[in-house]
């Protein structure tokens, strides 16, 4: 393994050395776009977004890989709601179509990013603290996965020993995540309605009210 490793590099270099290094940096750079393309399809963000920083540090114009970083950027900012991804995406996708203006997938994404901006304008417009909202639903969140797992956990049990008594506390626990669930879901419903319709808009009244607008599970 060594040895092969040791001849790679050496083939490596006398390239290099003879004139090949537009080729061979040109093959990396495809490699890595297509271990990015790869990655996004898992899809594994990370990876992906590191593949494709890999490739524009060998070759800052290429549209692909800054068309791939967009994507990833994109997705995260849409998972996360992180508005600096946003605008970086934006950033990355704008220099994609400087190389490649009339690449349909790069035009494509342009116009969701662009949407996205829109939209999250018309959010900050109507409620500028959803944040906090966000931040506050959270642990609710945590809570309905966590009784989830308890009731499969009981379920499970059951498998082992027959002891209906897991059964009996899988029920309970059952009826008891259906009212928390019912209590996040009439909270998302009046998130929705302050996000869409901008009924709390001074942030002085919004910032000291805004955790307690939604029902407390």
């Amino acid at each position: 393994m060594v040895k092969r490793i040791v001849i790679v590099c050496a083939v490596l270099c006398a390239a290099f050395s003879s004139g090949c290094a537009g080729p061979i940096t040109h093959w990396m750079v495809n490699l890595r776009n297509s271990q990015g393309d790869a990655a996004l399809v898992r899809p594994t963000l990370p990876e992906a977004e590191k593949e494709y920083r890999l490739a524009l540090a060998l070759d800052p114009k290429n549209a692909h890989a800054r068309a791939g970083l967009a994507k990833v950027l994109y997705l995260r900012a849409k998972l996360d709601f992180t508005q600096s991804m946003l605008d970086e995406a934006a950033d990355e996708i704008a220099q994609s179509l400087k190389y490649a203006p009339d690449d349909a997938t790069a035009l494509a994404l342009s116009n969701d990013i662009g949407q996205a901006k829109i939209r999250r304008e018309i959010v900050i417009s109507n409620y500028p603290l959803y944040g906090s909202i966000n931040a506050a639903l959270a642990p609710t969140f945590k809570s309905i996965s966590e009784s989830s797992k308890a009731i499969q956990k009981e379920v499970k049990a059951f498998s082992s020993d027959f002891d209906t008594t897991h059964l009996t506390r899988a029920i309970v626990g059952s009826y008891d995540l259906e009212d928390e669930v019912h209590r996040m879901s009439q909270r998302l419903i009046t998130y929705r309605g302050y996000v869409t319709s901008g009924q709390v808009k001074s942030a002085t009244s919004t910032q000291s009210t805004a955790p307690s607008l939604l029902p407390v599970p």
